[in-house]
């Protein structure tokens, strides 16, 4: 019978380098291309259709998450993790998939934002976060005054939950410059 898999998650911020830290954890791993497997969802079209992009260049290739996906389609008795970068983004329903993989051996590594632009709990993140074995909260330097950021800021005046960009929409804050009126 196998062990339980682990859930690692790295939240935080907008800048704080979630996907960083998630490309540099799989690639410390050393696993075989058919030992992992890497997604993201379909709503993150910035940096290209199969892959994963860091603010600073970075790439590793991926699978897309799409709401009627079966991924045990692409898992096989060789399959050690699944990595989801932008977890908040994923389908609740994901979420049983999970706990299922896990159930079965399967190590799952998470990236994705803890809290919306409103700072609101974020899609999966806080079912995740209570589920995870290790949690790696991540800050990001403050946009107005340089200290630890924990924030989301949306620059640009549009109410919609859901609007993917870049520093084009969002800056980092610390909490006393989010919560200052601009």
């Amino acid at each position: 019978m196998s062990s339980k898999g682990k859930l690692i998650i790295y939240y935080g911020c907008m800048f704080s380098g979630k996907t960083s830290a998630l490309i540099q954890h799989i690639s410390d791993l050393g696993l075989k291309n058919n030992e992992l497997i890497v997604m993201k969802p379909s709503v993150d079209v910035r940096s290209g259709q199969a892959t994963i992009k860091t603010h600073d260049g970075k790439i590793h290739p991926c699978l897309i998450y799409e709401k009627d996906i079966e991924i045990f389609d692409y898992i096989d008795q060789y399959t050690k993790v699944l990595a989801l970068d932008e977890v908040q983004f994923f389908d609740k329903m994901f979420l049983s998939e999970i706990k299922r993989l896990l159930g079965k051996g399967i190590s799952v590594i998470a990236s994705g934002l803890d809290k919306d632009y409103l700072n609101r709990p974020f899609g999966l993140m806080p079912a995740l976060l209570e589920l995870a074995d290790e949690k790696h909260h991540l800050k990001a330097k403050c946009e107005v005054c340089g200290q630890a950021a924990e924030h989301s800021y949306r620059k640009a005046q549009n109410n919609v939950l859901i609007l993917i960009g870049q520093s084009d929409y969002y800056e980092a804050r610390c909490s006393n410059c989010f919560n200052k009126k601009d």
